[in-house]
């Protein structure tokens, strides 16, 4: 399955190719890719991982903290997870995930959330539970 570790400004490329794969409601600027990356690898809120093997970086995740008042603490959103198509149900998306939930202990967090709508049976197969509808208000675009 190879190893999860922390993203660097190295994956850049290899990471957007990726975020092409998983947008659907928005398409990626590689220029605005080019400002934000580097902010959120650099982020101390943020858990931005990839997962590598042999063959180079085959999934990602990225995810946030957020302290709240409403949850007595943080809460951990995974905002964005891909995992290459020829490589799932292979456990890099779990192991991916995993890692998030295991940053998020660290950091002391009160729960990790995730907003999806193609991807609800993977996220309560590995222990998540459906708690919200989400919502949205397009600013751009």
């Amino acid at each position: 399955m190879g190893d999860i570790r922390e993203a660097t400004a190295d994956d850049a490329n290899a990471v957007f190719g990726l975020l092409t794969l998983l947008a659907v409601s928005y398409q990626p600027s590689r220029a605005a890719f080019d400002r934000t990356y580097p902010m959120l690898i650099a982020s101390p809120s943020a858990h931005f991982l990839v997962a590598e093997d042999e063959e180079g970086v085959q999934g990602y995740v990225y995810a946030c903290d957020m302290p709240t008042l409403f949850a007595n603490g943080t809460i951990t959103e995974i905002l964005e997870l891909y995992v290459v198509e020829s490589r799932r149900r292979q456990g890099i998306g779990a192991s991916l995930v995993n890692a998030v939930v295991a940053r998020a202990r660290e950091r002391d967090a009160v729960e990790v959330t995730v907003p999806t709508r193609r991807a609800s049976a993977f996220y309560e197969a590995i222990g998540f539970e459906q708690t919200a509808q989400l919502l949205k208000l397009r600013l751009v675009g």
